[in-house]
């Protein structure tokens, strides 16, 4: 008897996973466009790229959730620029090197640009991607405002504090910074190590907070200093405070305006993110939510060049339908309505969260490896 309800238990349980992997597949299935890329014109084409464009233009803001490092994604968001107009772009770098590269951009002869790629082109954080960089000129050009809401990254303390000896009126300032860059030259071609690590640099960051300094440089070093703490102390928690802190403290200039933000795709879902907190996805929705507007989160997934095998199992049902190199897009909606209502469950913590948190999944079929300059 015991067996024949245990034998009774597992095939009601089958029979609902069959049922639940039919329903998913089978809203996936009615719920998804292509887009085809096209070199020659730097844009796409195909019933998913008239739809996401419709969609953008009609978001008040819109969230690109990428993959770094791919060359896919600066082409996408080039597109996506020059079919879209946008007031305001927030990308994943901290505002003060953000500032820096805007305004060199802006200002510099080729020839002085050249040399100033030449000189700190490895510290730009993402941007030491030419793919990327090459996005964030079109851009600047294109006179959109760009914000940068990112701790200060390992990569870029020189270019920064080499900004801050050129501005800073206090004698003895200029004496620490200049210091600084050669310590921290000197680690980088001695011992690859990373100057915001080292104790000298807390020391003379302290040294300078209590000299008479300005207030932009005094908020420069202080963000220093707390980004030197995120990094040793691994604090997420501390680093997602950070980046939703400048985003409010800019929201006057971004809350009424068409806004594009590209950041990694764990912090873009309008819920909880992959990395299981609330983070800059979920303030923008929330800011646009309350102004009686809507935001457009869209994640940017696929394969690498090597096939990642946890990524091809969690997308399962995804890859039934990918069947040439074409890059789909599937509309997620319908699936959050349906786990809304108690009729679809997904075991999957990560792709609920996946689900749940964006309206658009853009599935690239071969993703290729962006080169640093």
């Amino acid at each position: 008897m015991k067996k024949i309800k245990l034998l009774a238990l597992l095939f009601c349980v089958s029979n609902i996973s069959f049922a639940q992997s039919s329903l998913i597949d089978s809203l996936i299935q009615n719920n998804y466009t292509q887009l085809q890329p096209v070199s020659t014109t730097k844009s796409f084409t195909g019933k998913g790229w008239d739809l996401l464009v419709k969609e953008m233009r009609n978001a008040n803001s819109v969230l690109i959730g990428e993959t770094h490092f791919t060359n896919e994604v600066p082409f996408f968001t080039a597109a996506v620029i020059d079919s879209v107009k946008f007031d305001n772009y927030f990308h994943e770098i901290d505002p003060y090197t953000n500032k820096i590269i805007e305004a060199k951009i802006k200002s510099l002869a080729p020839n002085q640009m050249r040399d100033f790629l030449e000189k700190y082109k490895s510290n730009f954080s993402f941007l030491s991607r030419g793919a990327d960089f090459e996005v964030y000129e079109k851009l600047v050009h294109k006179g959109i405002n760009t914000f940068g809401a990112e701790q200060i990254s390992v990569f870029s303390d020189r270019l920064i504090i080499s900004e801050l000896l050129k501005v800073t009126k206090n004698k003895q300032a200029k004496e620490i910074y200049t210091q600084m860059l050669q310590k921290a030259d000197e680690l980088m071609l001695k011992d690859k190590t990373f100057y915001i690590f080292t104790d000298d640099c807390l020391e003379k960051t302290n040294a300078l907070l209590a000299l008479s300094i300005s207030a932009p440089e005094r908020t420069q070093l202080e963000a220093l200093k707390l980004s030197r703490g995120i990094y040793l102390e691994r604090n997420h928690h501390l680093r997602i405070q950070l980046l939703k802190s400048i985003l409010l403290k800019e929201l006057p200039n971004w809350e009424n305006k068409k806004n594009l933000f590209k950041f990694g795709a764990g912090h873009t879902p309008k819920g909880e993110s992959l990395l299981k907190i609330f983070d800059i996805g979920n303030l923008v929705f929330n800011v646009e939510d309350g102004n009686f507007r809507n935001s457009l989160h869209i994640m940017i997934d696929g394969q690498g060049e090597t096939e990642d095998v946890e990524s091809t199992k969690m997308y399962v049902s995804f890859l039934k339908v990918v069947q040439s190199d074409d890059w789909y897009c599937f509309d997620l909606r319908p699936l959050q309505k349906s786990i809304a209502a108690g009729k679809l469950t997904i075991e999957s913590q990560q792709l609920l969260r996946i689900i749940k948190g964006n309206d658009y999944l853009i599935y690239v079929p071969k993703f290729t490896k962006s080169e640093k300059f």
